[in-house]
């Protein structure tokens, strides 16, 4: 939930007049992606923690590591998506002008750091005597206000968006649990059951 909350409110830790650019250019570019690979993470780490409380008779053991690794990976999931839901949902009120406010001044410093690093790849191509096209093959230079419209405030309407991808990231995170259950079941179970056939304790 943490993970969730600093990914969404991020604006409202940091300052753009004191932050430099390349750290604002980093958080606009990898946010979500860093974001995604923490629940990743999280998931997968609660699917190599659980342990069955009970053993179902004719269940073969391997199954239930499967399907508990699946529920807890859903539980991180779910969990995620109550608070990220409930994040854009402030975003778009009592936060809104908050973010507009990190969006004015941080595009600023986003877009001449992206178009400084531009223009220096651009010099070193011409220094090492590179083709006209190699030197004109660079992304056309960043706007502010194309950049400032990224970093704006969701809006009601990205709620039921936001419930969709609860849905989605509940479906592929539950997977990946369901994925580490099996690995463990083929690699571990022995070491998971006592010779009386309980499942070890921890």
């Amino acid at each position: 939930m943490l993970v969730a909350l600093a990914s969404d409110l991020y604006f409202l830790f940091i300052d753009p007049a004191d932050t430099p650019g390349w750290i604002l250019a980093v958080i606009a570019q990898y946010r979500t992606r860093l974001a995604l690979a923490l629940f990743l993470f999280l998931a997968v780490l609660a699917a190599l923690r659980v342990r069955p409380t009970r053993l179902d008779p004719g269940v073969p053991y391997r199954s239930l590591l499967l399907r508990d690794g699946a529920l807890a990976a859903t539980v991180v999931a779910v969990m995620v998506g109550i608070t990220l839901f409930f994040t854009t949902a402030i975003q778009a009120t009592l936060l809104a002008g908050t973010e507009r406010d990190y969006a004015t001044q941080a595009a600023p410093k986003i877009v001449s750091y992206v178009n400084e690093v531009r223009t220096k790849i651009r010099q070193d191509r011409k220094e090492r005597g590179a083709s006209p096209e190699k030197i004109r093959d660079l992304p056309p230079p960043a706007q502010v206000s194309e950049v400032e419209a990224t970093l704006q405030p969701p809006t009601l309407r990205d709620l039921g968006r936001s419930i969709a991808n609860l849905i989605l990231r509940a479906v592929l995170l539950g997977t990946a649990g369901g994925l580490v259950g099996v690995l463990r079941g083929r690699s571990g179970s022995a070491r998971d059951v006592k010779p009386g056939g309980t499942p070890r304790r921890e």
